[in-house]
């Protein structure tokens, strides 16, 4: 079956546009590994105002202990502007990323859960490492979890951020595609990076933590 040049044509700038929706606000360069399935990237590119290129930190799976039994819940993936600057120990991560230009989180979830579910487990986070959650950024971040969709399972969702004057711009992009753009001051970086690498709010956090700070 031939197609002629105009359909051709046609097809490849469709593709091509797909291709381009589907990357949103941060594009992941395929690795070598996988967890649970879940293709781990090797770097990425930030697209805010512009291009930047995030080197890879760390990944690992998010558990939950419920009732008796831990459930996977998602895949995490960190990218930052400058592996060098990334403190690898417990107490030196999350402070570490104030020297950050700019960092992103993917979750890709192996089940689905509610995004009311989703906030409460940010907020918890939060509160086990001090941050104000009555704070402008922090407050309409976990607004927009709370109102955005629910994660599916095989879907992802992206938090970037990147440090403009003397705040910070922040994306969140839920696993239906939609996404919110919020502005905060210099500490909402930090305040969303230490639900991963701060102080964790539960033992499946901790594992996710330790595998993150390990750089595999």
């Amino acid at each position: 079956m031939k197609l002629s040049s105009t359909v051709l044509g046609f097809t490849l700038a469709t593709a091509l546009f797909s291709q381009i929706a589907s990357a949103g606000v941060l594009s992941i360069e395929k690795g070598s590994r996988t967890i649970e399935g879940v293709s781990i990237g090797s770097s990425a590119t930030l697209n805010m105002g512009g291009s930047m290129k995030l080197d890879y930190i760390g990944s690992g799976l998010r558990s939950k202990k419920v009732l008796v039994s831990n459930v996977k819940v998602y895949v995490a993936q960190i990218f930052m502007d400058n592996a060098g600057k990334f403190v690898r120990s417990a107490s030196g991560a999350v402070q570490s990323v104030g020297d950050m230009k700019a960092g992103a989180v993917r979750l890709t979830f192996l089940r689905s859960v509610d995004a009311p579910t989703v906030q409460t487990s940010f907020k918890d986070a939060f509160n086990a490492n001090g941050v104000d959650v009555n704070n402008s950024g922090v407050k309409a971040f976990l607004s927009a979890v709370s109102k955005g969709a629910d994660a599916s399972s095989g879907h992802s969702m992206t938090m970037a951020m990147k440090r403009e004057g003397a705040g910070v711009t922040l994306v969140y992009e839920n696993t239906k595609g939609g996404s919110s753009t919020i502005k905060g001051d210099s500490s909402l970086f930090k305040a969303v990076m230490s639900i991963w690498i701060g102080n964790p709010a539960d033992s499946g956090l901790a594992t996710l933590k330790s595998s993150i700070l390990s750089g595999k």
